[in-house]
């Protein structure tokens, strides 16, 4: 056989192809071997910024408080999409013809799927109920009017003018707030 395939290969070839089969493998092994030093060189040697350590940090906080703000919302639906409004800017729930609407700052109102008294358990301390058909947000009284027959007009923070009348069943409760 090797007089075969000596017949067929000359001297030259057969040292070009002794040199290929011993020659690539060490080539190939210190290529890779010089790669990864470096790629681990790259890694190590690796310095973080002050200014990439604060955008990392920022990321962390801005989602950790999405998470909590969720709750400092009310959702409502509009067609097939879900607003949510800050508790912040709601003025007042308020039952009409047999719906409840939530009214914002801008004087917008908003239908909502619930009633008033799941909603008086469910929202913050700060919603009030100051007739059997309406529910205030506290924070945004801007004035109160004492009428003549023992009631309250609240003027409300709303772009549009809010002016909400209370049942003399819950004076105490408007008295307890504004502190008088």
């Amino acid at each position: 056989m090797n007089t075969l395939l000596a017949g067929f290969l000359g001297p030259q070839e057969i040292v070009v192809i002794l040199l290929i089969c011993l020659i690539l493998p060490i080539a190939l092994i210190v290529f890779f071997v010089v790669r990864a030093i470096r790629k681990s060189k790259r890694n190590s040697e690796r310095k973080w910024t002050v200014k990439e350590v604060e955008q990392q940090f920022n990321k962390y906080q801005e989602s950790n408080e999405s998470k909590k703000n969720i709750r400092d919302y009310y959702p409502v639906k509009e067609g097939s999409k879900i607003t949510l409004i800050q508790f912040n800017e709601i003025v007042d729930f308020s039952a009409s013809n047999n719906y409840i609407f939530l009214t914002d700052i801008n004087g917008k109102d908003y239908l909502v799927d619930s009633n008033l008294a799941d909603l008086e358990n469910k929202l913050p301390e700060d919603f009030i109920r100051v007739h059997k058909s309406t529910i205030i947000n506290s924070k945004l009284i801007q004035e109160v009017k004492k009428l003549a027959n023992g009631r309250y007009d609240l003027v409300m923070k709303c772009e549009k003018e809010r002016i909400i009348s209370c049942s003399k069943s819950y004076n105490e409760k408007i008295k307890t707030i504004i502190d008088f």
